[in-house]
């Protein structure tokens, strides 16, 4: 992991603890600083004017017991996003980390404006959701990839972060048309090398793709082509298979319902960055 700073964001639930040991553990084994950033709605307080540095001081208490001297604590009242926008732009900030474990699914909070939902669509730096109590040795990592600018500036970018993981990358192909071959009057060795064209090309692409990654000589990848039938259960497979630790998504400027599907639902930690593939040169 590069030597800026890590910004860990907490709302100070039930999920605080675990999202900062793996924050402390992390911070430790790459040798990176912290902060910890708590953002009081200014909606909320505005009604409880006199009660506002009260409830930031009482907050970054809490915040300082858990993290002791492992990290700077910030506690303001603002607009949560411009206020975690300007922390990261003034403090040299590389990465975000948040937890997630609660009762109201992803989907939801992408309609009711929540503070995740917020950072990943408005937050230009990979986040890592916290999603499980596992220790954050990231060995494994599987990175589902469509080959795209976005995809690969992801690649790159978790080479640096995590230098000694094994990053098991994966593209997933569609055989158009293949339940309808038949149809058309394939016979069956015909519809197999039908949906053989679909592999070989995908395979042709994901080593094009793996061959423009500017990454270091040293790094350990495992790539994969698989037939497209289900995202989650694909990815699902994979996880299970090979004993993934974390899950990476890229999402350009648009994001898809099936990455934040992907992200609720995965049974590992998730680490998510959008990037502006207009921007990349």
């Amino acid at each position: 992991m590069n030597k800026n700073r890590i910004l860990v964001l907490s709302d100070l639930k039930d999920f605080t603890k675990i999202v900062a040991q793996k924050a402390i553990f992390l911070a430790k084994k790459y040798e990176n600083e912290m902060d910890v950033l708590h953002v009081e709605d200014e909606s909320f307080l505005k009604f409880f004017k006199e009660k506002t540095e009260c409830s930031l001081n009482n907050s970054k208490e809490i915040l300082k017991s858990i993290y002791k001297d492992e990290a700077k604590v910030f506690s303001k009242c603002g607009d949560f996003i411009k206020t975690v926008k300007e922390h990261i732009k003034e403090n040299n900030i590389s990465l975000v980390i948040v937890g997630f474990k609660r009762e109201r699914t992803l989907f939801e909070d992408i309609f009711n404006g929540s503070n995740l939902s917020s950072i990943i669509r408005k937050v230009e730096l990979p986040v890592l959701v916290v999603k499980t109590e596992d220790k954050p040795i990231y060995k494994n990592i599987l990175i589902p990839t469509d080959l795209s600018k976005a995809s690969k500036k992801n690649i790159e970018y978790l080479t640096t972060m995590f230098p000694e993981a094994n990053f098991h990358i994966e593209h997933y192909y569609k055989a158009f048309f293949e339940d309808r071959v038949k149809l058309y009057g394939f016979n069956d060795e015909e519809a197999h090398d039908f949906v053989d064209f679909y592999e070989q090309e995908a395979q042709k692409d994901l080593g094009n793709f793996v061959k423009s990654l500017e990454i270091p000589k040293e790094t350990k990848l495992f790539v994969k082509t698989k037939k497209y039938i289900d995202i989650k259960s694909m990815v699902d497979e994979s996880i299970e298979y090979k004993t993934i630790d974390l899950l990476s998504l890229s999402v350009g400027t648009s994001l898809s319902i099936f990455s934040f599907d992907l992200l609720e639902h995965s049974t590992k930690d998730v680490i998510i960055y959008r990037i502006d593939e207009d921007e990349i040169a």
